[in-house]
């Protein structure tokens, strides 16, 4: 059964009244909600969506038999923002999983390659764009990757 926590769900209930509805049927018996927060901020990055996650976690409070709400995301270690996010979301409710992120080192030495070559730019850039670079463009940026080297950057982090 769908009774709103907040006065804006109860207000988003009433203009929607069919995906309430949905929901009530989807979210049959007892209902565990799992949230793969590395899938959800690319594509509400793609659909210019902000999620407010803990006005999300009130909305799946509103339904009685939603029992637990658990996201997985990931800790960038000694990023205070990161930190703090993990912690608002034990605050607002969720069962917390996480692990630390990945750093990728991607190389961008380039000693071996040909500054006319764009071998290492097909690591960062798509196909269907470096097709569509002249020759002077692609020298232009190996030139940085280049300048990078004679500076010590071998590599750079990529999460």
């Amino acid at each position: 059964m769908f009774v709103p926590k907040t006065e804006r769900i109860q207000l988003l209930s009433e203009k929607f009244p069919m995906r309430i509805s949905e929901l009530n049927r989807l979210f049959f018996g007892i209902t565990n909600v799992y949230i793969d927060y590395a899938n959800v901020r690319p594509w509400a990055n793609d659909l210019e969506w902000h999620v407010d996650l803990k006005r999300l976690k009130q909305f799946f409070d509103s339904f009685d038999n939603v029992k637990t709400a658990q996201i997985y995301c990931g800790t960038l270690q000694g990023d205070d923002d990161s930190e703090t996010r993990i912690t608002e979301l034990a605050k607002f409710g969720y069962v917390v999983k996480t692990k630390p992120v990945k750093i990728m080192k991607q190389s961008i030495d380039m000693t071996s390659i040909s500054p006319t070559s764009a071998d290492l730019l097909k690591k960062f850039v798509r196909k269907c764009l470096l097709k569509k670079y002249d020759l002077e463009t692609i020298e232009y940026l190996n030139g940085k990757f280049k300048k990078m080297n004679n500076n010590g950057v071998y590599y750079i982090e990529d999460l």
